[in-house]
């Protein structure tokens, strides 16, 4: 299963336990459920679905990505950051405004059209707000 056949929410999540955990490598229900403002029950059920997907790694209440769920994060984050360069550069918006516009485009944007993009614009290895566009380092 591929970054392709996540539904939009699953991603979001992804995105946010691999932001949430970045400090202290883990997060928890009450942080995810406080970061998109919904119910416990409401975050505990996707819990349960992304990790019988093998995204997640449960430690009692504490909340981490498997390796697979970092790849699949980090694909997402890069999809995003790379939206966020196109539109900065090449249609100079408002680098402060494209964060809402890049979250709306990787989420219908196919791999292949990620990849299209990416050479298009020579594989940039920073959003424009410095952060990492892993796909296009080089480890």
């Amino acid at each position: 299963m591929g970054c392709d056949d996540l539904s939009s929410t699953r991603k979001d999540y992804l995105q946010a336990i691999y932001r949430l955990s970045k400090e202290k490598g883990y997060t928890t229900n009450k942080d995810i459920s406080e970061y998109f403002s919904i119910s416990r029950p409401s975050v505990s059920e996707m819990i349960k679905k992304l990790n019988t997907l093998g995204m997640l790694r449960l430690d009692k209440n504490k909340i981490s990505l498997s390796e697979k769920g970092i790849e699949e994060a980090k694909k997402i984050l890069s999809k995003h950051r790379i939206w966020e360069y196109f539109l900065t550069v090449n249609l100079k918006m408002d680098p402060k405004k494209v964060h809402e516009q890049a979250d709306i485009l990787d989420h219908i944007t196919s791999d292949e059209l990620r990849d299209a993009l990416n050479k298009y614009l020579g594989y940039p290895t920073l959003s424009p707000n410095g952060n990492d566009i892993y796909e296009n380092i080089k480890e």
